[in-house]
Parts: C-alpha cells; structure tokens; sequence
C-alpha cells in the first residue's frame, strides 16, 4: 500500500490552497471598498462621549429619564429597511435614507422610565456618522393593552418623538393618522428644508409595548405608508415561511428520534457554541429587552440542535466517514484528517467570503441588479445572529440538503439537487431581482456542497463559519475604535483553526481514530447492513444449490418453483440420475436460516448425490444420509427429505420420506396422499426408514410442497392448509405440470394477499403423460 506523498508535500498544497483564498477574500473586499459605501471607510465624525451626550438631550427632551449608569454605543445596520438608495437618484428608496448615505450608524441606548403613566422601559436613538438623529425607539419591559386610553396615550407619544429628529430650520407640516394592525402610524411632512425637491417625512408607529420614528428621504406621503405596508406584509410571509420550515424540520427530527436513527452530541455541542456567540444586550433595538432578545437566542440554537443533528443523523447512516475527525476534535485527539479538513475549510472559507462580497458588490453596480441589504450585519454580535451562529446554520443547511438529496434521489443527480435547494434556502444573498438572487445563492451554496462531498463535514462547517467571521473581521479592522472586541471576536477563531490544523498533521493518524465509537443507531445500522448483505449471500447461495434448469425426461413433464422468503432458509429440491437408469427426485427443507443452514444444505445435497444407485432403496440412502449429516455435525439443523426413485419406462416408483410433508397424488380426478411417517434427518436417535412402492400411470400427477405452502399465513392469522391445495389439484390435474405449478402458487399468493411468508415455500410437480404426448 502506498504511504502517499510526503507531509512536506501535503503542507505546501495546503498552504496553497489557503493563499488562494485568502486571495479571493482580498479580491472581494478590494471590490466592497470600491463599490458598496458601508466599506469606504467612513468613520463617525465624533468619539462615543459625543453621541452619548446627544442621546441623553434628546431623551429628556422625550420626557424620559435615564436610570443609572453608562448608554451603550456601538455601529449597527439594525435591520435590512436601513439599507436604502444611498446615492441621490439611486435605484430604489425605502423608508430609510441615511444622511450620511452609508448604511452604517451609531446606535445609543439604555434603561430609562416613562413619563407619567407610561411604563418603565429602554430607549435608543440610531445617529448617522455625522451626529444626525435618523431614528428613535422604545420599548417596553410590560405590557397592558387593555388599559383604557391607551390609544391616546400612544398617540400623544409619538407626537413628542416626532420632532426629535428635526434638524435646524425644519418643522412639521400636518399630520396624516391611520392605524397598521390597530397600532396608530402618524406621517408627517418634513417643512423649511427641501432636499433638491424631495419630499421628507417622518414615520411614527407607537403602541403600549413600543414605539419607533424615522425620517425617511425621496417618495410622496402615500407612497411612503404603501412602501411600509409591503415591508411589513414581507415579514409576515418571511415569519410564516420560517415557521413552516421549523416545523417541517422537528418533524423530521421526530422520524428519526421514533427510528431510533438520531445523533444529538455533536449537534447538542454546536448550539451551545451558537448560543454563547449570540448577545442579547444589543439587540434592544430589535425587541426591547434581554428576555424577548433571549427567547429569540435560545430559538437560533434550537434551529441549529435540529438541523445539524437531522443532518448529521441521515448522513452518519449513509456513511460514518463523513463526522469522524468532527468526534475527533471533540474528543480533544485530532490527526491528520481533521487538520486536513480544518486548513481545507479555512481555504474554502475564505474563497467563499470573497465571492460574497463580490457579488454584492456587483449587484451594486451591474444594470438591473441592486443589493437589498448591507454585506454583513452590524452588531457583529447580537440576538439576531453572529457570524459563529451563521456559519453553523449554513454548514448545517447544506448538510440537510445533501443528506436529503441522497436520500432520495440517484446519486449522480443528489449534489446538484442539493445545491439547488441549498441556494434557495439556506445560502441566499440579498440581491434583487429575485433570478439574480438566486443564481447568486446556487454559486455559493456549489462551493459548499463541493467541498462537503469531496471533503466532510469538518471541512464544510469550518469553511461555512470562516466565511461570515473573516468579512466581520476584515470590516472590524477599519474601525478599531468602535469595533476592538468584535475584531478579536472574529480574527482569532480563523487563525486558531488554521494553527490548530497545521499542528494535528504531524500528530499520529492512530490517535485520531482510536477509541472513537459511532452513536450507538450507527453501530445498529452497520450491523443491519451485515446481517443484510449475510443474508443476501445466503440466498444467492441457496438459489445456487437449487437446479438451475430441470432436465427433460422422456414421457414425463417436470416442474419446480421455489420462493424464499425474508431470510435465507433451506428448501432445496433435485433431480438426478444413477448408472442404474433410475431417476432420482428428492424435495427437501432445512429447518432454520442462516449459515448453519445453508450448510447443511449444502450437505445434503452432497449426500444425495454420493449416495444414490448402487443398488440402494431409498429408505437406506435416507438412514445413511443421517449418518453423514449427524457425523458433520449439522444436529442444529434438522432435515426433512421425502425421496422418490422411479424408473421412468415402466412409471415404477419408490418412495420414502424423513419427516416432509406427504406428497399428493393426482389420479382419476382424485387427490391422494401417499402417507409415509418418518423421522427428520439428523437429530434424535438412530433413523430406521421405509420404502413404499407404486405405480406413476399415464396422466397422474405428484405432487412435493414444503410446509411453507401449508403454514402459509394471511393477515388474520388463517392458514393456507392441506385441504385448499387439493381443491386447487382437482380443478388443475390434468393441465401440465407448469401450469399446475403455476396455479398453486397463484392460489397461495392470492391467500397471502398483503401478508408476508414467513418460510420458503417450493412447490416440484412430476406428471406422467398419457400415451401419444398428451397431458
């Protein structure tokens, strides 16, 4: 067996791989600069001292009053309605326009109590880079609709917010009411400074739990409410649309939980990583406190402990190899492979951070194309996700999607369905139009698909978390200022990575593996798949001790049909000749299944063939048949042997039977049973056997059928029985032996219905035809 190339050598293509996408990332955020305005560098015109005293006016000008301690600052794109037409004349406005036209602000908030009657709560205010109030929010920690004039009260708040966000010079025109979802929306017309003739307006929506206002820059008052309204309705669907996914997916988990095929550690381990990467605190803005931030924290995870472990769960069943060096490095003990899988997804991750990035970018300048959101979200680290958390849902995702696609469709086709699926689902880009959005997810999702399928799940949950932390990082570097614990936060993971799977390739490739046991549902499905494939060999090896044609007969029609059932067992029939002209024919059944079945199969038939002729009745090839499988130790496998020797000019015929069912005779439209008692072969004391002579005439029929006809079953636990098949022979004598066969069988599978055998069932018809070849 070959070594494979030297570690120097694996090295060196490793380390290649990883400056070729560190390449691409450079590429990628070489165009975010050039193209997208929130990479451009621009920074805050004041430090964080500066807000925080802007926000503390405009709170008391609010009539709120702040609790003790510090506000909180930071750089957010809070949500996607903040990304707009950044350009004068851009290519679409929404209900954000920025002053600063960057995507980027300052958001401060804090603890603060009401005015009289309204309760105590948090408060932020979100600042363009050059200080200008762009929004204000509140929210609630209680909750009393019911309260009476609650309406009014919300009304009267939001007229106070209102002129918060005026700036010098400017006033509001009259006021437009009307209610969204039975939450009053006042729009007022911005007066005194027209922006080169656009309209501005300020947005209010208030209730008892919160309460929002934003400016809003370049469409008419009405156009404004529609264009919120359809925001609105988006996240409706949006919210719908996840909750059906959700769903969908704890019902998959269910499945396999109730098959008992469900791996939970390493999915268990993965969103608790998730969690403590998310941060309640400053996604406030969001949803007003650390407990409704929490809930929504605790419901990121829980979509990864389903999703991966449904992925992990179906893709350990089609191939353990896919999460070993994954144990591994749980398991502290990682070699070569996981070092390998570790710098691989740390290559991959960067290649697939610079595509991103450049095509955002390119949406943002194409014709027809425009980005619908910033390229990351800011805070790096919120109750709506990190890039930790994103990473592992992707990885996750596409796991889902290739596990699922190899389930259920061939497998030339499984990964391109899975990249499909994937793009849609789980690695979109904000991009618009929707064609562009979608061709933009399948690129992204085909890279991680690939690198999945060529290199494991290790490789692919690296590459997916590297890909969301190295953009956050590289954004973080230019404003330190603002952003040093983010950038640690993000830098320092894809540089552990890499050193950690730099050193796991000069470990050992023995310590990685050893003592590393699969779930337990894996254990039982390699088994399974043994006891199959034990079985499956069994059965082509009883198939091939049975007759693989009939010989012709001079005067006499031969017919056989035999049918295994679940497992492997032990019917066997024959035909064969002596130097004495006699035919011999023997129907047999080996009691059990399994190996020591087909061997005692297969020593019977050895048996017969080295005993018959010679002068020998077939009662003393019976008992010395005993002798030989006694003495080859088959006494675990009992043998039930009814054998006839004819000789076929003269239709004389010689029975004798060790324990097998009676044979039917076919005669004058009469069913007889040759009646011969007899002792199975191979266990019990010593076997004595008898012969019983007849005559075969022309037209007669005989007829051998295993116990498995007889015992057969249907649904309500009815048997086939002794008395059925003879009705069938009467209708059927005096048709030809294989359309006799062929009738039998039809009737038993017909008394079966839906049901399953539960034994082999062989039916061997011998048929005497009358002079001058007639049936």
């Amino acid at each position: 067996m070959s070594a494979g190339p030297p570690l120097h050598s694996r090295k060196a293509v490793l380390l290649l791989g990883i400056v070729a996408g560190l390449l691409v990332f450079a590429a990628g955020v070489a165009l975010a600069t050039a193209f997208l305005p929130a990479w451009q560098g621009v920074e805050p015109t004041a430090g964080k001292a500066a807000f925080r005293e802007r926000y503390r006016e405009l709170a008391a000008r609010a009539g709120l009053t702040l609790e003790p301690g510090e506000p909180r600052s930071f750089l957010t794109t809070v949500t996607r309605q903040s990304y707009e037409a950044i350009r004068l004349g851009g290519k679409r406005s929404n209900i954000w326009l920025p002053s600063t036209r960057t995507g980027i602000f300052v958001e401060v908030f804090h603890a603060v109590r009401g005015p009289a009657g309204w309760p105590d709560g948090k408060a932020g205010v979100d600042f363009s880079l050059d200080g200008r109030p762009e929004r204000i929010w509140w929210w609630g920690q209680t909750f009393n609709p019911f309260r009476a004039g609650g309406q009014e009260e919300s009304i009267r708040f939001a007229e106070r917010l209102a002129p918060l966000l005026l700036q010098a010079g400017e006033r509001t025109g009259p006021r437009r009411l009307d209610f969204f979802a039975n939450t009053p929306r006042l729009i007022f017309p911005v007066q005194g400074r027209p922006i080169q003739g656009r309209p501005d307006h300020l947005l209010v929506m208030a209730s008892r739990l919160s309460a929002t206002a934003w400016r809003h820059t370049g469409k008419p008052i009405d156009a404004v409410a529609g264009e919120l309204d359809s925001e609105m309705d988006d996240v409706l669907v949006g919210c719908f649309g996840a909750l059906v996914r959700f769903f969908l997916l704890a019902g998959l988990f269910a499945v396999l939980a109730f098959k008992s095929r469900l791996s939970v550690v390493n999915g268990a381990l993965l969103a608790l990583v998730a969690l403590l990467t998310l941060n309640p605190e400053p996604a406030v803005a969001t949803f007003g406190s650390e407990l409704r931030s929490a809930v929504v924290a605790l419901l990121l995870a829980l979509w990864i402990f389903l999703l991966w472990s449904c992925a992990e769960s179906l893709l350990r069943s089609t191939g353990a190899e896919f999460t070993t060096s994954i144990d591994a490095l749980r398991a502290g003990r990682l070699g070569p492979r996981g070092g390998r899988a570790l710098l691989l997804g740390l290559g991959f991750g960067a290649a697939v951070a610079g595509l991103r990035l450049a095509l955002v970018a390119a949406a943002a300048v194409l014709p027809g194309l425009r980005p619908l959101a910033p390229s990351l979200d800011l805070p790096v680290f919120s109750a709506l996700g990190s890039p930790v958390e994103n990473g592992i849902a992707t990885a996750a995702g596409v796991a889902l999607a290739l596990a699922l696609a190899f389930r259920l469709l061939p497998l030339r086709w499984a990964p391109l369905a899975a990249t499909a699926v994937a793009g849609i689902l789980f690695t979109p880009l904000a991009i618009a139009p929707l064609p562009a959005r979608l061709t933009a997810g399948v690129l992204t999702a085909g890279l991680l698909v690939y690198v999945a399928r060529r290199h494991g799940l290790t490789a692919l949950l690296v590459a997916a978390v590297v890909a969301d932390l190295l953009p956050a990082a590289a954004f973080a570097v230019q404003h330190l200022d603002w952003m040093p614990g983010a950038f640690a936060a993000t830098a320092l993971p894809p540089v552990a990575f890499g050193l950690l799977g730099w050193l796991a390739l000069s470990r050992s490739a023995n310590a990685e593996v050893e003592r590393l046991s699969p779930p337990g549902f894996v254990r039982r499905l390699e088994e399974e798949r043994r006891l199959n494939n034990e079985m499956d060999l069994l059965a082509r090896m009883q198939r091939g001790l049975l007759p693989r044609t009939l010989p012709r007969l001079e005067g006499y029609e031969i017919a056989a049909r035999s049918v295994i059932a679940t497992e492997a067992g032990g019917d066997l029939y024959d035909l064969l000749r002596d130097d004495e002209g006699h035919v011999w024919l023997a129907a047999g059944d080996v009691a059990g299944h399994g190996y020591s079945c087909a061997v005692a199969q297969a020593m019977t038939k050895a048996a017969l063939a080295s005993l018959i002729g010679r002068g020998r009745a077939p009662a003393e090839v019976l008992r010395r048949m005993d002798l030989v499988l006694r003495a080859g130790g088959a006494r675990r496998n009992f043998t039930t042997l009814a054998l006839l020797r004819l000789r076929p000019e003269a239709g004389e015929a010689l029975l004798s039977n060790a324990g097998h069912p009676y044979p039917l005779l076919a005669s004058q439209g009469e069913i007889v049973e040759l009646e011969l008692p007899g002792l199975p072969l191979g266990q019990g004391p010593p076997r004595r056997y008898t012969d019983r002579a007849f005559l075969l005439a022309p037209g007669e029929t005989l007829v051998f059928c295993s116990d498995g006809l007889f015992e057969a079953t249907d649904g309500e636990g009815s048997q086939y029985g002794y008395e059925r098949a003879r009705a069938v022979l009467r209708v059927v004598a005096e048709r030809s032996a294989d359309k006799i066969v062929e009738a039998l069988m039809a009737d038993w599978r017909h008394h079966l219905r839906f049901a399953r055998p539960l034994d082999d069932t062989t039916v061997v018809v011998l048929k005497r035809v009358r002079e001058g070849g007639g049936a």
